[in-house]
This record gives structure tokens, sequence and C-alpha cells, in this order.
């Protein structure tokens, strides 16, 4: 696949990723694991195709019960702001969200568009139709039946969805909104999606990231050690689905809330921190005042790299974040004061990260807003038959770039064991 960009090669190893994992190896693997959390009401669009605009309300058929597919990347592929997380929260597993419904697309195009433009939301059942349909106290993962949703006459069983705001989506919104009255853009149209992506270093979800059995909740499955680093090993260093999308997606700032996902990430990335050199056991707290990068490697003489900022988990930890949200905004306002972002006026949002981007309009899921921004890190070279540039003039720098990358990990793995997390939302 070599001849296809990372960004759309991405989409077609992802979407059935997990179900290759469990159902079709030989033996029993260590990403089975996502199944022990059970199933989840699941829905496709009626229509063949990716959605004709940008919203995932569209006209929409339940399908069932079904475990979540592994996400990847949302947002722009080539926002210069990058949120990391573990892995995604599973909507569903806690009762408050039990009429959560979730994409179970057999189309790349619906699912590419779904993680392209999903923003502050993900969906659900109005409540109303979720009661009417059989939703309720004996609703759960293990044990519930499906919705007793009718078909209609065209042998679909319609429903009616929502936007259901998550609550950590929304604190990144509102970081965008005060970013850009920090900076005195009065032009600024900053939003989730647009100018800060957010992605995660295991993409299937779990209600949490855990090794220990919760006595406040009994039928939550706590991960062997042996899962854990399983888990790690196949989906973060081997598959390596984060590194493959970082080192195309370029972000010059990464966002690295909570001291779970900071532990984490250091532990994964031991030797590779150009500046700061941060280390596991390291409190996010002395993190958010350091200066902490990672450089993804040198094209034509110019160094790139990230500037990490870490700080506690706005919606986990809202005590302690609130405190620290001056910190963290005045470090994001220096970053941009010293260049590593800018606004572009034309659009309103913030300039893209640099190198090439094929994902929108390769995968017909819409046109690309920036595509006057869009450089590739190299000259495209012409394909000999047709005279035309190639489809992925940076994948092999990108695959340079990140090749010499991991030559200098000393990853810590054994840090992972003590990381506990909520997930994202």
């Amino acid at each position: 696949m070599s001849a296809i960009p990372t960004e759309v090669e991405l989409v077609y190893e992802l979407m059935p990723c997990n179900a290759m994992r469990v159902a079709q190896a030989p033996v029993k693997h260590s990403c089975s694991y996502f199944r022990q959390w059970g199933t989840y009401h699941s829905y496709d669009y009626a229509a063949a195709g990716a959605p004709p605009d940008r919203s995932l309300v569209q006209k929409t058929e339940y399908v069932g019960r079904a475990a979540l597919v592994p996400e990847m990347l949302s947002g722009c592929r080539k926002t210069p702001i990058l949120a990391v997380g573990i892995n995604p929260n599973l909507p569903g597993w806690w009762k408050g969200t039990r009429n959560s419904v979730n994409p179970l697309f057999d189309d790349y195009k619906q699912y590419a568009h779904y993680f392209r433009y999903r923003e502050t939301a993900k969906l659900q059942l109005p409540a109303g139709d979720y009661a009417k349909f059989g939703g309720g106290d004996a609703d759960d993962p293990f044990n519930g039946p499906e919705l007793n949703v009718p078909f209609d006459p065209e042998h679909h069983r319609t429903v009616n969805v929502e936007l259901a705001n998550q609550k950590m989506y929304l604190a990144y919104q509102g970081l965008l909104d005060d970013f850009a009255k920090e900076m005195q853009w009065a032009g600024a149209k900053l939003v989730v999606g647009e100018d800060l992506a957010y992605a995660n270093m295991v993409a299937c979800p779990s209600a949490k990231w855990t090794t220990k059995a919760d006595v406040t909740d009994p039928k939550l499955p706590p991960m062997t050690a042996a899962q854990q680093q399983g888990i790690v090993q196949e989906c973060f260093a081997s598959r390596q689905y984060f590194l493959r999308q970082l080192f195309q997606s370029l972000p010059s700032i990464l966002f690295v809330f909570s001291q779970s996902t900071a532990t984490a990430l250091i532990a994964e990335l031991q030797g590779r921190f150009s500046a700061g050199d941060p280390k596991p056991n390291d409190k996010v707290d002395d993190l958010l005042d350091r200066d902490v990068r990672i450089k993804y490697g040198t094209v034509n003489g110019k160094d790139l790299d990230a500037l990490v900022l870490f700080a506690p988990h706005p919606t986990g930890d809202p005590a302690t974040w609130a405190k620290a949200r001056p910190r963290f905004m005045k470090r994001l306002v220096d970053a941009a004061k010293a260049g590593r972002i800018a606004l572009n006026p034309q659009t309103g949002h913030l300039a893209r990260s640099g190198g090439s981007c094929s994902f929108c309009t390769m995968l017909e899921i819409g046109p690309c807003d920036y595509k006057d921004e869009i450089k590739p890190l190299v000259a495209p070279p012409m394909l000999h038959a047709a005279g035309v540039p190639a489809l992925a003039p940076d994948k092999e720098v990108q695959r340079e770039m990140l090749a010499g990358f991991l030559a200098e990990l000393k990853p810590q793995r054994a840090a992972w064991a003590e990381v506990e997390s909520g997930g994202e939302e």
C-alpha cells in the first residue's frame, strides 16, 4: 500500500482491526479483552456512501448491539494542535448514557467522515425514544436486549438521533475560545476538529484503563498485566496506529491531560524527547512549567518538532485543573507569540501543520477546506505513466522520520502497570 497516503491507509487498517484480532486470530489475543466490556447500541446510515454534508446527524438506522469499533484521530489531519489520550472512553457503560448509539458502518467512507467531522459530540437516542423502544434499567452491556425498533416500509429500523456533547471535548472548545480572546484574534473561529484534533495511544474504547477491580462497579473488567502489555505492544508498538498518524499530522503542539496519560506517553517515548527530559514518574504539575519537546526529524535542513504541554485532566480532576488552567493558557499563548502556531486570517482557523494530506478528497468525504495551505514536505515525484504528481509524496519521508525516531526509543513499559485512567470524556 505504499502508493496510498498514510492518513488514508490507516482508515482501511483501523476500521476492521478489532474484529480481525478477536474473531480471526487463531489463538486468544490480548485485544480480545475489549470484548469483556459487552455490547452497545449501534447505528449505521440508511444511505450508502459518505453523507452529503458535514453533519453526523443523518437518516440513521438502528442495527442492534455490538462491540465498539476502534477509533482513529478525530478532526482535520493537519490541525497544529493535537490532544492525546490513552484510549477512547466507552459511551453506554454508565447508566446515564445507556441511550448512546455508536457507529457500526460497513462503508469506509462513512467511517472516515465520522472521524473527520466529529467535533464536541457523539450521538444518542432522544430519551423518550429510548424508553419507547424498551430502554431502561434492565439495559446493560451484558444482558441488555436489543431495542425494539420497528422496521419501516424500506425495511430499515429508522431512528432519530441527536448530538450528545462530551464534557472533555467541550473543555477543548473552551480552551480554544479563551485562546483566541487572549491573542485578540477578532476574526478567529477556532473550533474542535478544525483547530484541535484528538487521538489516542490505543485505538479501542473502554470505560476505564485499569488493572484493578472497582469495588463500586463489580462488573467492570480490569485488564491483567499481560493483557495490558499485549495491547500496548500490538496497537502502539507493532501496528503504530498512533505514531504513524502523528508523523503524518506533524502537529506543532501536543496537549497531554492527566497524570495517567502523561505517565503512559512519557514511558513509551523515553529517549526521544529533544528537550525537557521528562520521566514517567514526573508529576504533571511540574511538567506544566517545563519546556518539553519531541523532535520528528529534519527535512530540507529544517527541524520539525512539537511542544508538549502537560496539565491535569479538566473533567477527571476539575479542581486541580481550575488552578492550573491560567498557567496552561499562558504556555499556549507564549507558544503562539513565539510563532509556533498562527492564525490564518483568510480561513479564520489556525494555519495548518506542514506536509501533504489527501484524506478528505481521496476518500470523497468532502472538499479540503485548506487546500491552499497544504504543502508537501518534499517535491512530489511524478507518476511515470500519467505524468501527474504521486498521491503520497511525503510517505517515504514520514517513514524515514518515524524509523529514526523509533531507533532511539527506550520505552519503560513497566510504567504502564501503574496507569489508571477513567477515559477521555
